[in-house]
């Protein structure tokens, strides 16, 4: 492992590694583009999800995913729009039994907008430097996450 004195590997010693953790620099034009896309779909789908119950009944919903439709089964994310809709009324029950993980889901994503909207203004950019295990660990929680949610959405649920 690597300190903060240290020199990354093939950089001719001209530019240090830093520590794992959490750093604000400047945001570059990749940023930007990052948040005119995170906004440029975040929020109209927030939109659709917020008018999802006044859409549905007239038939301008979206239909079932290729994975249903192939299979006669809900795919990993199936249930997340109805459960972004619940959230708008405030119903977290009937959000839970859309997708289990979707009220949490919906409460990271008004931060991640907000994030996405600051870097499109050239505010500083948030950057993760985690160890390699460390990242490798938090990407086998999210993956057991969301396997955990489908198997309750396919067993226990009844979906």
């Amino acid at each position: 492992m690597m300190t903060e004195t240290q020199v990354a590997p093939g950089s001719g010693g001209a530019i240090p590694r830093r520590a794992a953790g959490l750093f604000l620099e400047r945001s570059g034009s990749a940023d930007r583009r990052f948040g005119l896309l995170a906004l440029g779909m975040g929020l109209p789908w927030m939109a659709y999800t917020r008018l999802y119950f006044w859409l549905h009944p007239r038939g301008l919903t979206t239909a079932p995913s290729l994975f249903m439709h192939l299979t006669g089964r809900p795919d990993p994310l199936c249930g997340l729009t109805r459960t972004f809709a619940w959230m708008w009324r405030g119903d977290v029950l009937h959000a839970m039994l859309a997708y289990p993980l979707g009220p949490a889901i919906f409460a990271v994503f008004f931060p991640f907008l907000g994030y996405a909207g600051f870097v499109v203004t050239g505010s500083p950019a948030v950057r993760v430097r985690l160890p390699t295990w460390a990242g490798r660990a938090i990407l086998a929680v999210v993956v057991l996450l969301i396997a955990a949610n489908w198997t309750a959405k396919l067993l226990w649920l009844g979906v």
